[in-house]
């Protein structure tokens, strides 16, 4: 069940590793059954999913930050709970910007929500590769183990994309200010600090 996490921020020392990594995480309340998981699903794909999500565009695109970069959103089945994770893998001296630009983007999505432009493109990005995972015969027999195991039919996978489809640019920003409170937004950074004589 949801439970609200109060925020941490901290550090991990890993000597002689030439990467980092900082992971952000936040639980919420919403479920895979939730009137607003469509929201979040769609909300994480234009944030941090893939080559033209805002993490990637900013912090390897536009900064040359990160190595790699993502988020991702868990809905739990059949429970009111899910988390919002967000990643990056990065040089050690870079971990303050990484952390900043992600605090950023993550604060620029909810203030100024997405275009009308921005939301069409994700949601034929999103039907694409859930398209394009069904017609993988390895992805496509773990969904229906999946189902299986929760006593579902593959019709849920139609109700879901029926429900991104119909999501307004105005509808999504506003599901994802109801459940991303950042001030609950815990991070957590490991590198060698000390090497590249930098204070995370």
């Amino acid at each position: 069940p949801f439970q609200p996490i109060p925020a941490v921020n901290q550090s991990i020392k890993t000597p002689d590793k030439a990467n980092a990594f900082i992971m952000f995480g936040l639980t919420t309340d919403v479920g895979d059954m939730h009137p607003d998981y469509a929201a979040m699903v769609l909300g994480n794909y234009i944030f941090g999913t893939g080559l033209n999500s805002r993490l990637f565009q900013r912090l390897r695109g536009k900064e040359g930050l990160s190595y790699g970069v993502g988020s991702d959103y868990m809905g739990r089945t059949k429970q009111d709970s899910g988390e919002f994770t967000a990643g990056a893998i990065y040089a050690p001296q870079n971990v303050n910007k990484v952390e900043t630009n992600i605090r950023e983007e993550l604060a620029r999505l909810l203030k100024d929500g997405f275009t009308d432009e921005e939301v069409a493109a994700a949601k034929k990005g999103w039907l694409q590769s859930r398209t394009v995972s069904r017609a993988q015969d390895r992805e496509l027999v773990g969904t229906l183990s999946s189902f299986a195991y929760e006593d579902r039919k593959m019709a849920r996978q139609a109700e879901l994309e029926r429900m991104v489809i119909a999501l307004t640019p105005m509808q999504l920003v506003e599901a994802l200010r109801r459940h991303l409170d950042l001030s609950r937004l815990s991070v957590v950074k490991a590198g060698d600090y000390d090497k590249a004589n930098v204070t995370p």
